[in-house]
């Protein structure tokens, strides 16, 4: 049986991996790509916030040539965190870290590769579309809409997540479109933690999430 943090990551999906047959699939419209469920977050939780940090480094895209990266996202998490293992399927690449000592909060980025059209933040929509994507309705799942925004060149969402039988989870979602790629970063923690370093911890984590061309 999958263990109640991967049933979440598959469930709410960081906002922004699309399921392996829209990847296949011949040109899906917009509608059908937005309609995807996401992979979007879960697993760890933290507590005092370390005084080191390391930067984490996604490679994103890739040259028809030679195949080598054509950008990256980075982000920065405390040094002790660890790398926690798994294939998110579909020809994308993830790097999840967590607390050590505790598996409900976790830091990633989720890279995923797009066709056709689908290659800037606008072919996906507004701030509102994207919204129900990062956020799918399902039967019994409740969000608290916090944050709900457009930045220069991605779209920022803070919300609070229920799902039955389930803690709620605290989340800060940033969703991009980079070198044909879907760029997600996810932070995530419960609600029940959500407090003392962890809020301050959560918005430095996200702060830090950047893209840019590869080295």
């Amino acid at each position: 049986m999958m263990p109640p943090s991967l049933r979440l990551l598959t469930l709410c999906a960081a906002s922004q991996a699309l399921k392996p047959e829209f990847l296949k699939a011949p040109q899906p419209s917009r509608r059908e790509i937005l309609k995807a469920p996401l992979a979007l977050a879960t697993v760890v939780a933290l507590p005092a916030v370390a005084a080191d940090t390391k930067t984490i480094s996604v490679p994103v895209g890739s040259s028809a040539k030679d195949g080598s990266p054509l950008s990256k996202a980075t982000f920065s998490v405390p040094a002790d965190w660890v790398k926690l293992s798994g294939d998110p399927g579909g020809g994308r690449k993830m790097e999840l870290y967590a607390d050590p000592n505790n598996a409900d909060t976790n830091a990633f980025a989720l890279i995923t590769p797009v066709r056709g059209d689908y290659t800037s933040l606008g072919s996906f929509g507004s701030v509102e579309v994207v919204q129900d994507t990062v956020m799918p309705a399902a039967p019994d799942i409740t969000y608290d809409v916090i944050k709900s925004e457009a930045q220069t060149g991605k779209y920022v969402y803070e919300y609070i997540v229920q799902v039955p039988e389930q803690p709620k989870r605290h989340l800060t979602t940033i969703f991009m479109v980079v070198s044909d790629c879907i760029v997600t970063f996810n932070f995530q923690a419960k609600q029940s933690d959500y407090n003392g370093d962890v809020p301050g911890l959560a918005k430095t984590v996200a702060a830090s999430f950047k893209t840019g061309k590869a080295s």
